[in-house]
């Protein structure tokens, strides 16, 4: 039996937050969900699963079509993401075109939070409401032995006749130590890259699923937050190191559940004298600077900030639970430490009435000092407050997403900015704007250069200058644009 795991191409989603041309060439991620499974599959059975990721290659449909030919497509796994349900729709098009009596699997955060929405889409035939690993390969064994998947947790699927069966919810497992973590040696792992990291060779991890926080403008997994065991994750470390890569980015929600959870951490990084670069994301709530000494002291050289705003007004609408001193006072942390910062920054906010006063906040963010900055258009993803908020408003009808989710090729339109106080002409520009302030300073410039450490990280930064090109030729009707 072939089993085939797909991480769909972006040639049709929803772009919010971010244009196209910031994803594409500027970073390409590792599909992590698909690996885990793939690991489950192949470390806890005698299965195998391949991994099919059209982009990190950026292949449109003919051709990824032409991928898919070469293998017999029995059982199919679809990572799936709400704003790229057009695409995984076209996945399954293709893969029921090819293969009509194909199992069609879907997983991921769309089926975890829309369940009723995910089990609807046509011709998949089974979703995976929470953790994979488990469930899935059920799932596997199930469909070898010509089974239906009555009796498997944390599993909805359709029999033969299109009726929706909704399976007893799987309890999440606590000890993450349970599941494999990923073999990048089935991977294309030389082929990902990030956004300003400096090492020829990189990739991404986690160390926690779930998120403890609810801020209003997030859609995200909100199960039990748990975190991995120390000693298990820096194994994984390790033979990545042992296979040539140097840098690791946690990707985690929150990196930081409690400082002494980190101090931990780089003692244990320490104790094992492990020499790799990292960086990762969190809050300025609750980040200490002996916090920051000892990451950089370990080899964390940058740290990413969910900033959102320069300002207490912005700050407490995002529920920051922060002040602008608290914003400064880390900033100024990290350049004292010797580890580079990333300033996160939401644009066009509710809170942000004019143009000229939008402006006027990206002024006092410039004034943070940031090695980095990621600036994206507040969109309001449906399920969240800030989405309820607006179509209260009437600036969408409040049905949109749901028609999107039940038919993901319908053409409906959703709302990926909020138009309340600022057309998406003046939102575009704010971005525009935000950008050539931020990059092209001739400070940044300066710093980069002179902080220049490999050929691959010039090519990194060389891509990102094209990408603010690519942006400043974007019209607010292209498709791409996040507006």
């Amino acid at each position: 039996m072939n089993i085939t795991l797909i991480n769909p191409p972006e040639k049709l989603r929803v772009w919010a937050g971010i244009p196209k041309a910031h994803a594409h060439g500027v970073y390409c991620f590792p599909p992590l969900g698909l690996m885990y499974i793939q690991a489950a599959i192949e470390k806890r059975s005698n299965y195998t699963a391949e991994i099919i990721d059209p982009v990190v290659e950026d292949i449109d449909y003919p051709d990824f079509e032409d991928v898919l030919k070469q293998t017999s497509l029995d059982l199919v796994g679809i990572s799936t993401y709400t704003h790229s349900l057009p695409d995984v729709q076209m996945t399954i098009n293709i893969v029921r075109k090819l293969n009509p009596n194909a199992c069609i699997v879907l997983g991921g955060p769309h089926c975890a939070m829309f369940p009723d929405y995910a089990i609807q889409i046509k011709d998949a035939d089974v979703i995976v409401t929470g953790d994979g690993e488990d469930a899935f390969l059920e799932i596997v064994k199930a469909y070898d032995s010509g089974q239906d998947f009555s009796g498997i947790e944390g599993v909805w699927w359709k029999d033969k006749s299109g009726e929706i069966h909704k399976n007893t919810e799987r309890r999440s497992t606590k000890d993450l130590t349970a599941y494999p973590w990923p073999d990048r040696r089935r991977t294309r792992f030389q082929d990902y890259y990030l956004p300003g990291t400096k090492q020829p060779m990189v990739t991404t991890a986690i160390t926690s699923r779930g998120c403890p926080h609810s801020c209003p403008f997030c859609l995200t997994y909100k199960k039990q937050y748990r975190i991995r065991d120390i000693d298990d994750l820096l194994d994984e470390i390790e033979d990545c190191v042992s296979i040539g890569i140097t840098e690791v980015h946690f990707i985690d929600d929150l990196f930081t559940p409690n400082s002494q959870w980190v101090l931990k951490f780089c003692d244990a990084i320490e104790r094992r004298g492990l020499k790799f670069n990292w960086g990762y994301k969190t809050t300025i709530a609750g980040t200490t600077r002996e916090q920051i000494r000892r990451c950089q002291e370990t080899g964390c050289t940058k740290i990413h900030f969910g900033v959102e705003s320069a300002n207490n007004e912005g700050l407490d609408v995002w529920g920051k639970h922060c002040d602008t001193d608290d914003v400064h006072r880390v900033f100024r942390w990290c350049r004292e430490e010797g580890v580079r910062s990333v300033a996160y920054i939401m644009l066009a906010g509710p809170h942000e009435r004019t143009l000229e006063e939008a402006i006027s906040n990206l002024d006092e963010m410039l004034k943070l000092d940031a090695e980095f900055a990621v600036f994206a258009v507040f969109s309001p993803y449906p399920g969240t407050d800030s989405f309820a908020d607006g179509a209260k408003k009437g600036l969408y009808p409040a049905d949109c997403w749901d028609r999107l989710m039940k038919d993901p090729l319908c053409g409906v339109e959703v709302p990926v900015c909020w138009e309340e106080h600022l057309s998406k002409a003046e939102i575009l520009e704010l971005l525009k704007i935000a950008h050539r302030k931020f990059y092209m300073r001739p400070r940044f410039i300066a710093r980069q250069l002179i902080g220049l450490q490999s050929r691959a990280e010039l090519g990194r930064l060389t891509r990102g200058a094209l990408s603010i090109l690519k942006l400043e030729l974007l019209k607010s009707s292209s498709r791409t644009a996040p507006v």
